[in-house]
């Protein structure tokens, strides 16, 4: 019997936790089939790597000299008054400077693509395929000399042409009319970024879409060459508004990375002798830098009944909890959600899909981007509330918490998702289309090399 091929992939994906965990967590389900996995990234991840005996690249740090890793706080902190308003106005009436900040971002991107760019052309025999979880469409993609597959670790609903516009936060019942007004703010806040992610794909000669497609869907997320995998569980998923916009693209259930270490969490002292239910409150590493919002949610959440696990964020020290919490600036997250009763989030997707793994209903307090999108998923589909910033005052939340902890189809609903989700084959699935890609394609490239050879 002849023996499965084992393969040889290099993983990556730009720089944020949400993109990193799951394109981690896809490195384990390519591991689990018995190939061999090289995590690419910033010299800080290498630990990430070492952890999950992944082979370890790190990006020569020298083209990411003078980048200030705190401007997208700061550009946060300046637009937090937008993201407080009605979702569909989020992108009404921005300066020239909120404008350009927005586009600059691109001079970001640019960077992670030529430090990839450099790996693999020093490294092009040694992998047989590129995976890279980055949203938008890099030139690598194009210019590398071995197949390369996308994965997809936000909200899909921009690969359904029929559906709301990504990163509104609108239902997929909702008026229409709203959707094309959002898009016409939309398309004016991005002007400056779509103009340069069209000089930037110009000037690496790579196939680019029209300057007038002022779509999102169209102009920033990449559409595989091959083979493209997004992370959404099936029963969330958009089936309402299909079908999806390119048959390369597939749905993997659970692409869930495993924990760091396999205790489980022990409630704190504190909270023990305390009655209610246990609740996990998170605003991810963007949302939980601001300090006042951090606090006012704090003065809230201590007049309600029940108990909190507070992931405090980068600048934690600067809280005081009150003492129905407690709290560290870095939580064991994927224990706390298996503990708690409810999870308070922003909605990120890595957040979002592993509190529905672990069966929990949420409460969404959204920001921006796809946040939106799964806030209302979550309501669209019964397993949890959205609140809006614009809409945060205590009693609102704290009748909200109680609702969402005695609802029932809440309950009911998310524990289905979480048992198709723990049960699902898409995983081995996705691992057998990439095997039958990669023998297709290699016996295709040895074919067309005997031929050139034979015509010589």
């Amino acid at each position: 019997m002849t023996s499965k091929p084992r393969y040889r992939f290099l993983i990556s994906s730009i720089d944020a936790f949400g993109h990193i965990n799951c394109i981690l967590a896809f490195g384990e389900i390519l591991a689990l089939h018995g190939h061999e996995v090289t995590f690419a990234h910033r010299q800080h991840y290498k630990k990430l790597a070492d952890s999950r005996n992944f082979k370890f690249i790190s990006f020569d740090e020298t083209i990411f000299e003078n980048i200030d890793s705190s401007a997208i706080v700061k550009w946060f902190d300046g637009l937090l008054h937008k993201f407080s308003v009605d979702a569909g106005s989020i992108f009404d009436n921005w300066t020239p400077d909120e404008i350009n900040f927005f586009g600059s971002r691109v001079d970001v991107y640019d960077r992670g693509n030529r430090a990839l760019e450099a790996i693999l052309k020093q490294n092009e025999k040694n992998f047989d395929m590129f995976i890279g979880d980055f949203v938008m469409n890099y030139p690598l993609f194009h210019r590398a000399t071995i197949p390369c597959a996308l994965l997809l670790s936000m909200n899909p609903v921009a690969l359904y042409p029929n559906g709301p516009p990504a990163w509104s936060g609108f239902s997929v019942k909702g008026d229409k009319k709203l959707w094309d007004q959002f898009r016409m703010s939309f398309a004016k806040a991005s002007s400056v970024m779509r103009e340069k992610i069209y000089s930037w794909w110009k000037s690496y000669e790579v196939p680019f879409p029209t300057i007038q497609d002022s779509r999102i869907e169209n102009w920033l997320y990449a559409e595989p060459e091959h083979l493209g995998f997004y992370h959404y569980p099936d029963l969330l998923d958009y089936h309402e508004i299909g079908p999806i916009r390119s048959d390369k693209w597939m749905r993997i259930d659970r692409v869930i990375r495993r924990p760091e270490n396999n205790e489980p969490f022990n409630i704190p002292e504190s909270l023990k002798s305390l009655p209610g239910k246990l609740i996990f409150f998170s605003l991810g590493s963007i949302g939980s830098v601001q300090i006042n919002l951090m606090k006012t949610f704090i003065k809230i959440l201590s007049k309600s009944p029940n108990r909190f696990i507070i992931s405090k964020g980068p600048k934690g020290d600067e809280l005081e909890l009150a003492p129905n919490m407690w709290g560290e600036n870095y939580v064991n997250q994927l224990a706390i959600l298996e503990a708690v009763d409810l999870v308070i989030t922003h909605g990120g997707n890595n957040t979002f899909l592993e509190t529905i793994h672990a069966g929990k209903p949420l409460i969404v307090v959204p920001f921006f981007m796809d946040q939106l999108d799964n806030a209302q998923r979550a309501v669209d589909c019964g397993i949890g509330s959205r609140i809006n910033l614009c809409d945060l005052d205590e009693t609102k939340l704290l009748k909200t918490i109680e609702e969402t902890l005695s609802n029932i189809e809440f309950a009911e609903k998310i524990a289905k998702i979480s048992d198709s989700m723990k049960s699902t084959k898409s995983r081995g699935n996705a691992v057998k289309k990439i095997e039958s890609f990669l023998e297709e394609y290699q016996k295709d490239a040895k074919n067309k090399n005997s031929d050139l050879v034979q015509s010589n």
